[in-house]
């Protein structure tokens, strides 16, 4: 990659001869490749992807100027706010590096030691780099870096010294990712078509096989590379049937059945009789077409309606909705309803601290901005029932899956700077209608395992509670879980597991995978599509050391799809590859925030909405009497 002259970004190398502008926001699109060699059933092979890199035109000290104008005195916290953390690239040499202090005392005057003697850095980049530094006040950007060759954690660290005005920021930042007309218009730089993926991998393999430095390093280490043009064999589950309350539908070859689930009647109903609406003044208009759309839409779904206990609040102040709550929720309150004007963070924490822990209730938090389209109130406000519904305990949906006295189990983490919450979703009956949901949060000495087994734990108890027995066997989904640390789950976490079950039961651990880099599609005439919801492929590109599979499970109308990788650490069930790529792809349509297949099994994405909750903004652990209900969703 060096020779072909790309720069690195972690794992990553992009090509900075050919970027693409976007000139109204000051953005340009670095396209580049991610590259893994490794042993596949297949042979010795390279997995390689395109990928893009974001870069900022505006150099850092644009941006400190701009800050500064905007708030004089409180200048250099915000700056440090906006800026630590980010990754810069200085242009005069193509290098990466973190900001991880800004020093506001010392300015490109500023000399430092080097072997030659003393330098300052306008006399060092006029030297060096014959550039000449234009502002002399601006402060020094600090980056640490570890010095080469020593693994030891303790190792010393490098410091350099940036200069503001030489560099780029890379990368989405906040205020990018909320302008939404933006992000469309990156998307069509990143969104990438299967026939575009192709012909960037067909430029890719030219490029080096053209270049002879390139080749010449390759030959060195006696290897070359070729390109295979052979068909991989994969094979396509059938489309699965949903059932409702009284009537069963195909999910078709699409995978979506949107309509049906706005037109049938619920699985399992929980009438609405007790509940609380929570609403500022200035909202009631909303809140008035939110009873009366919910009025007309709970007959078509089974449910019986009531009206609810309203009440209006002066003003939409966090510690108004907090007395609100601590007034109005009693025992035989069943959900709350909140109607907030805007979307605020520590307003919608507070409202779930109260209702997840000190008053234990399933609780809704609506934006009066969702409500606002009188057009499209009808269907939000259905979708909103469907969600009540399951945040009371009741089920929307089912798939058959045939098995016995099987508990199926998710697990999955959330990682935020000061705590990490890791959480467990396991099913408690045999049509995978019901979980059981506990989140831990870990701090930063204990073991991972250590709350992870308590809450398995529970599970298993609360399982035996329901149906009188333990299960037979649990089949476990792990996610967040990268190839480095698969031997530790297989040899660390599996008997951790083991030890909290009996003896008798029998456990299946896989792990999913959704940040990969694996590509296939459907060739037609020379034409690349995507593959439909269903498609496994458990041949050639497959690890050769692992027990392991892909499976497609979405329907990808735009750019291309990106399978889900599952490794079978162990399968003391044997049920074999057929059976268990089958219960992956039905767990997929089981998650009820979404009519349609999900990336990931929902006891993953379950385990995953909770841990985000509790992490982001609980913060604490969760009423017992909620456990048995979706009231993260």
């Amino acid at each position: 990659m060096k020779t072909l002259n790309f720069v690195k970004f972690d794992r990553k190398h992009f090509d900075p001869s050919c970027p693409k502008m976007i000139p109204t926001a000051k953005l340009e699109v670095w396209p580049g490749y991610v590259t893994a060699v490794d042993e596949y059933d297949g042979g010795l092979m390279l997995c390689c992807d395109v990928s893009h890199r974001l870069l900022c035109q505006k150099t850092v000290l644009d941006m400190l100027i701009e800050i500064y104008q905007y708030n004089k005195s409180n200048y250099q916290d915000m700056a440090k706010k906006h800026l630590i953390g980010s990754i810069v690239i200085t242009r005069y040499n193509n290098r990466t590096y973190r900001i991880d202090d800004i020093c506001f005392s010392d300015n490109p005057h500023s000399v430092f030691e080097t072997r030659a003697g003393s330098y300052s850095y306008v006399e060092y980049y006029k030297n060096h780099h014959n550039i000449n530094i234009r502002d002399g006040k601006q402060p020094l950007l600090i980056s640490f870096k570890k010095s080469r060759g020593n693994e030891n954690s303790e190792a010393e660290s490098i410091q350099f010294c940036l200069i503001p005005e030489l560099c780029n920021l890379t990368g989405l930042h906040d205020e990018i990712r909320s302008d939404k007309k933006l992000m469309r218009e990156i998307a069509t730089f990143t969104r990438v078509s299967p026939n575009q993926r192709m012909l960037a991998l067909d430029k890719y393999f030219r490029n080096i096989n053209e270049n002879a430095a390139a080749k010449e390093i390759l030959k060195n280490w006696g290897i070359s590379l070729i390109k295979i043009q052979d068909q991989i064999v994969g094979r396509h589950i059938d489309p699965e049937q949903i059932y409702f309350a009284k009537r069963n539908i195909s999910a078709g070859q699409r995978a979506d059945f949107s309509n049906d689930a706005l037109k049938n009647e619920m699985l399992e109903v929980v009438h609405l009789k007790n509940w609380i609406l929570i609403h500022p003044k200035s909202d009631v208009r909303t809140a008035n077409a939110l009873l009366n759309n919910m009025e007309r839409c709970c007959k078509s779904f089974g449910m019986s309606y009531c009206t609810p206990s309203i009440v209006s609040l002066d003003q939409d102040r966090v510690d108004a909705y907090v007395g609100a709550l601590r007034r109005n929720i009693s025992t035989h309150t069943q959900i709350v309803v909140c109607i907030c004007s805007s979307r605020r963070d520590d307003r919608y924490s507070a409202i779930k601290k109260i209702c997840c822990a000190e008053r234990p209730v399933a609780s809704q938090v609506i934006n009066s901005r969702t409500l606002s389209n009188e057009t499209r109130n009808r269907s939000i406000v259905q979708k909103i029932i469907l969600q009540m519904n399951c945040k009371m305990g009741g089920s929307l949906w089912t798939v058959k899956i045939p098995f016995k006295n099987v508990m199926i189990c998710g697990i999955d983490s959330y990682h935020d700077p000061s705590q990490k919450s890791h959480s467990v979703a396991a099913s408690l009956n045999s049509t995978y209608t019901h979980w059981f949901s506990k989140a831990v949060i870990q701090t930063k000495k204990e073991e991972l395992v250590n709350g992870l087994t308590s809450s398995f734990e529970s599970a298993l108890e609360c399982y035996k509670r329901r149906n009188g027995y333990f299960p037979d066997s649990v089949i476990i989904y792990r996610d967040g879980v990268g190839d480095g640390q698969l031997n530790l789950c297989a040899h660390y976490e599996i008997p951790q597991f083991e030890s909290v079950s009996q003896k008798s039961v029998k456990i299946t651990f896989i792990v999913v995978q959704k940040r990969i880099n694996t590509r296939y599609f459907l060739e037609k005439n020379n034409n690349y599509e995507n593959p439909l919801p269903g498609t496994v492929v458990d041949k050639d590109i497959t690890r050769s050391q692992m027990y392991d599979f892909f499976l497609v499970s979405q329907m990808v109308l735009q750019g291309s799809v990106t399978p889900t990788h599952f490794v079978v650490l162990r399968d003391d069930s044997n049920y074999g590859p057929d059976i268990i790529q089958k219960l992956s792809y039905k767990l997929c349509y089981m998650y009820y925030n979404w009519p349609g297949t999900i990336r990931v099994p929902a006891c993953c994405m379950y385990a995953h909405k909770m841990a985000y909750l509790i992490g982001q903004s609980v913060q604490r652990d969760t009423a017992n009497n909620l456990s048995e209900k979706l009231f993260y969703l």
